[in-house]
């Protein structure tokens, strides 16, 4: 990193090589210390206790994880996340011994694998963290924990419960017998004996599909009522079990975006009134955003701080289109209700907090190049022969910052992000800790 920063540090973003990634850094700040700031307001607003855990799994760095906690962002920052890889937790640690300092204690990781191979890697995991949480759900994962042992340092296994509230990924739906046994054989003495229910996790990945904040809202509801369920049947299995203890955590960005909505008191009452445990958010995308997000109308596009950067290396006039060298090698194939693989945006309109004016698009990829065509809106796709005037074709050699419709996927296309300042100049650059091993 150190030599990559000073060679191109202090570069204007038009001096950049292409394709690469760009985080606006002061949108990247705002994003966590927005979302942070929400879950405190519901915390104030139903006087009770309510946790954030963090995602990391967008862009995978040390220093982007610092600021989804918090730290130098609010007074009293954040210390649980969420990984989608061991190596996401490995790294991570690593950094925290280079620097000497323990921002992170508290890792959950985010798939339910308690099969042999991986219950290796997650006792060597824990080891080195106060406090490893994992994902369960099946009764052949408490077997296998079971025939393991406890972790390292005889510590009990600290499970989350991962419950399906209707995204039909990961987890169990709280109604099927499934989940019924899989908490009977939770509370056996055997379990008990090498692991502590930690709580029920629910992600609501279908909120990616929303069109409306309020929509976000409601699963949101829906995904507190899951967890809160499935806390009420362990307790009435087990009466011995302090619900109040049970961290009750759900979300997802479009879900933990809709606590933007501050005169609907549903959820409040609901977390004031009928929560049995203790509420906790946790959520990823929010710190970079992208056209998924965009496409569920809880967030504006200039809020998104990521961005391909890439160069226009042709044009053809009598199509009226150009090549840019931003393919499926940088862009990805994902994509969501906006048409075409990624809106394109002036490099000089990306750090204003203004909507964008978008004037190209990513209409088709192949492996390493992308063709712009001209964007009319949702007039592309409603009235596709409409005569509009055509916009000059850029000049070769131009850059454009292309917001893509995956960041998560994008990210995981580069070695390394390009931090830019208030002045769309090059001030850090950071190293996601990529693949498994």
């Amino acid at each position: 990193m150190s030599d990559l920063l000073s060679t191109y540090g202090g570069y204007d973003v038009k001096r950049l090589p292409t394709p690469c990634f760009l985080i606006v850094e002061t949108k990247f700040d705002k994003n966590c210390r927005h979302m942070l700031e929400r879950v405190n307001e519901l915390e104030r607003e139903t006087n009770v206790p309510i946790k954030f855990r963090a995602h990391i799994k967008t862009h995978k760095t040390a220093k982007g994880t610092l600021k989804q906690l918090g730290v130098g962002l609010i007074e009293t920052p954040k210390d649980s996340i969420v990984v989608s890889t061991i190596k996401e937790a490995t790294e991570l640690l690593n950094y925290q011994d280079k620097i000497c300092k323990q921002y992170v204690k508290d890792i959950c990781f985010g798939l339910p694998a308690c099969v042999p191979e991986i219950i290796d890697q997650l006792n060597t995991l824990s080891g080195r963290v106060q406090n490893l949480r994992i994902f369960v759900d099946s009764v052949e994962h408490l077997d296998n924990l079971v025939k393991f042992g406890r972790s390292a340092n005889d510590r009990k296994w600290s499970i989350f419960i991962k419950v399906d509230m209707g995204t039909q990924r990961a987890g169990l739906p709280t109604e099927s017998a499934e989940f019924l046994e899989l908490l009977k054989k939770l509370i056996t003495p055997e379990v008990a004996e090498v692991a502590d229910l930690y709580g029920f996790y629910a992600h609501a990945g279908h909120s990616y599909n929303v069109t409306n904040i309020l929509d976000a809202h409601d699963l949101l509801l829906q995904e507190i009522k899951a967890v809160n369920e499935a806390a009420k049947m362990v307790r009435k299995l087990n009466p011995k079990i302090n619900a109040i203890d049970l961290t009750l955590s759900v979300g997802a960005t479009p879900t933990s975006n809709s606590l933007r909505i501050r005169d609907e008191l549903e959820i409040n009452e609901y977390i004031r009134d009928t929560l049995v445990g203790t509420l906790e958010i946790h959520c990823g995308n929010y710190c970079v955003y992208d056209l998924q997000q965009l496409s569920t109308n809880c967030i504006n596009d200039f809020e998104c701080s990521g961005y391909v950067l890439g160069t226009v290396l042709s044009s053809y006039k009598e199509r009226h289109e150009m090549l840019t060298n931003a393919g499926v090698m940088a862009l990805t194939r994902e994509s969501s209700k906006f048409k075409g693989n990624g809106l394109c945006i002036h490099t000089d309109t990306i750090l204003k907090d203004e909507s964008y004016k978008i004037d190209w698009f990513i209409d088709r990829i192949s492996q390493e190049h992308g063709i712009l065509k001209q964007y009319h809106g949702q007039e592309d796709q409603e009235f596709p022969n409409k005569k509009t005037p055509l916009k000059p074709l850029l000049n070769l050699g131009e850059k454009i910052a292309i917001l893509p419709q995956h960041a998560c996927i994008t990210m995981g296309q580069f070695p390394h992000y390009f931090v830019l300042d208030n002045d769309n100049k090059v001030s850090d650059v950071w190293i996601p800790f990529q693949k498994w091993q």
